[in-house]
């Protein structure tokens, strides 16, 4: 390749400025199809950019609460630590992320190179982390010593102790030490489906493919025929020329070349491509539009929600929760409540609400907090029947006996 071409496609990729999307420079040798793939080309896709705002606005919109077990049961902490309200600083100061804003970072970069870093840059009186700066990708190197833990420099400076590193990884090969990028080894894939893009964009927009030519019976000078051409373009180009009828003198004949199915099957490939990355980020194709087909995720899109979240949201999910439980003090896990992506319609809730308290698994107050109404007096008591008053009231007053009869 021409010196020209590389810096034609660095050029290329600088637009995004200081985008918070990993650059990867070193992936931007092309791929067979002539196109040049890193993480910011990838994002250009459409299909890959949803892929990868429906997983991280998805894994930022979840609250997280650190619980504690008592009893065999996980009950929140009433006073969670700042790791888990703000972890960021965000909540109180709009110079840093929010916890959501922060989360999405983390998993855009997760996401696209497989390795999402953070640094602890502030710790509470029990020298336990409570804040974190979210780092690029490529601010951080990541090595393995002799006993088989990570080492880390962060902009070429060795960080002295690992713990104060936050580090998520995706699939990751045994002994790596760093996650394997999804982008990297789909990169053909996502290669084929760009050069698809730029083809269908060159074919409307330059005219990639003739709609027809004018044969005449003798020989044309280039300004004949450009004249012929011009004035031809000017009276049916265009849509006030739509339909119009076309007069040729001269012996001129008008031959119409018709779409070869080979140039039409760029569409095609196009869904193909679509569906390829909904299977790399394991999106359902309904999320992606991809809704003329039958598909193995459920029959509803409730089902399919449902499959969404235990067949690739969890994964993630428990990604995150290891690494925040990592920083709390022992006994105490951080956990995603995950309830608002089960929630069903408000019949199938209700529904499912009268069963829960005919089996007595929830009280009234319990069904209430779930719809985040306020309890009630008396609607914690766990066996007290649907179609009666409360289990704790007192019984009502039994009548007064009749007064005797006086004697005559």
């Amino acid at each position: 390749m021409s010196l020209s071409r590389r810096a034609a496609e660095r050029r290329t990729v600088q637009q995004f400025g200081d985008s918070s999307i990993p650059t990867n420079g070193s992936l931007m040798t092309p791929t067979a199809s002539g196109v040049a793939v890193n993480d910011q080309t990838a994002m250009q896709l459409v299909a890959v950019y949803a892929c990868v705002r429906i997983l991280s606005s998805a894994i930022a919109r979840l609250p997280l609460n650190a619980m504690i077990t008592r009893d065999g049961v996980q009950v929140p902490i009433p006073t969670a630590p700042t790791i888990v309200v703000d972890p960021f600083g965000g909540a109180s100061n709009t110079r840093f992320p929010s916890r959501r804003g922060g989360l999405k970072q983390l998993a855009i970069s997760l996401l696209l190179r497989g390795n999402g870093y953070g640094m602890v840059t502030a710790r509470d009186y029990l020298y336990r982390p409570s804040r974190i700066a979210v780092l690029h990708p490529d601010q951080v190197k990541v090595t393995m010593n002799d006993d088989g833990g990570r080492d880390y420099e962060v902009n070429r400076i060795k960080v002295d102790d690992p713990r104060d590193m936050l580090h998520l990884t995706g699939m990751c090969m045994p002994g790596a030490a760093t996650g394997m990028s999804p982008i990297s080894y789909a990169r053909q894939s996502i290669g084929l489906a760009l050069a698809a893009e730029q083809y269908g964009a060159q074919y409307f927009g330059k005219g990639a493919h003739m709609t027809g030519v004018i044969t005449v019976p003798g020989d044309l000078d280039i300004a004949r025929a450009r004249q012929m051409k011009e004035g031809f373009e000017a009276s049916h180009s265009g849509l006030a020329n739509a339909h119009a009828i076309g007069v040729l003198s001269g012996g001129a004949d008008w031959k119409n070349i018709s779409v070869t199915p080979e140039d039409a099957q760029f569409l095609g490939t196009r869904a193909a491509q679509n569906l390829d990355m909904a299977m790399l980020h394991g999106i359902p194709p309904h999320m992606l539009g991809q809704v003329d087909r039958t598909t193995s995720w459920g029959t509803g899109i409730e089902q399919q929600a449902i499959g969404f979240r235990v067949w690739t949201l969890d994964d993630w999910l428990g990604t995150f929760e290891d690494a925040w439980t990592a920083m709390l003090p022992r006994g105490q896990s951080a956990v995603f409540d995950t309830s608002a992506l089960e929630r069903t319609d408000t019949t199938g809730r209700y529904t499912g609400y009268v069963q829960a308290r005919t089996a007595g698994l929830l009280t009234r107050n319990e069904i209430r907090a779930k719809e985040n109404l306020a309890p009630v007096e008396g609607g914690d008591d766990i066996n007290a029947p649907l179609n009666s008053a409360h289990s704790g009231d007192s019984a009502p007053p039994a009548a007064e006996p009749p007064a005797p009869d006086k004697e005559p």
